[in-house]
């Protein structure tokens, strides 16, 4: 499926814990300007609420309650924009063990606020 100008296309990581395996689901997120991945996934959630995310944030790339991993790339997703006519991956940071869906436990490994502060 090709992403258009007005749309932003979003491969997310699907994970319930009572099932043996994750998969991949697509989603079309309408918009004309850029959004952060957490609003992408907020967006996600407010039409499929059975997904899974973190959406309260601090939206300035401190205290890295939304580490996700984006197109291979483990981020603070609420300072990376994906903008209209572009086409992401949205999976569970790689450093935490898994939850749900792109919800992982923070407690689980070191801080990972950590690998990001200084940038």
């Amino acid at each position: 499926m090709a992403a258009v100008a007005s749309s932003i296309f979003v491969k997310v990581f699907r994970f319930e814990p009572d099932k043996a395996a994750g998969w991949f689901q697509d989603y079309v997120v309408e918009s004309a300007e850029p959004l952060s991945v957490m609003a992408l996934l907020a967006k996600i959630h407010e039409v499929e609420p059975a997904f899974a995310c973190r959406t309260s944030t601090c939206f300035k790339g401190k205290c890295g309650s939304c580490l996700v991993r984006v197109n291979g790339q483990d981020v603070l997703g609420c300072v990376t924009l994906v903008k209209p006519g572009e086409a992401v991956v949205v999976e569970p940071h790689s450093k935490f063990k898994l939850i749900r869906d792109v919800v992982v436990d923070f407690s689980q490994t070191i801080s990972a606020r950590k690998e990001f502060d200084g940038e």
